[in-house]
């Protein structure tokens, strides 16, 4: 456990270190990729807390800094008036490709790792999480 706590913490600061000349954190990096990758751009914000493992408030933090920004805008779900829902922008998504590629280039933090490495620690860790029952609820 405490070699995979270090680990996390080495790549969060390789990660954390390039996301600063995007003027991003990891958090709103987070919250820009999920959005980017969704199939249509947006997401409630309860999921988007529940997808990133953080409470809503820092959800809300997030959103209003990048929101602020132009990377994304907040709008009432069409059919739940409790819910409100994300939406990546056009800036929000240049800012996120810019900022990927930049985190590819330090390969995400696995500093001196292959692919070949990188595909294997991958299907390890899913392996681990769809043991511990941790499945995607993202829809």
């Amino acid at each position: 456990m405490s070699s995979t706590l270090r680990l996390h913490r080495l790549m969060t600061d390789v990660v954390e270190t390039e996301l600063r000349a995007f003027n991003l954190n990891l958090t709103d990096y987070l919250v820009l990729m999920t959005l980017e990758l969704s199939e249509n751009g947006t997401r409630l914000l309860s999921r988007l807390a529940w997808n990133l493992l953080v409470h809503a408030t820092t959800i809300t933090l997030a959103t209003d800094r990048l929101e602020n920004k132009g990377l994304l805008y907040r709008h009432a779900h069409p059919t739940d008036r409790r819910a409100t829902c994300v939406t990546i922008t056009d800036e929000g998504r240049d800012l996120t490709g810019k900022a990927t590629a930049a985190l590819k280039a330090v390969r995400f933090g696995l500093t001196g790792s292959t692919a070949a490495q990188q595909k294997r620690l991958l299907s390890v860790l899913a392996a681990l999480r769809s043991a511990a029952g941790d499945v995607d609820r993202s829809h």
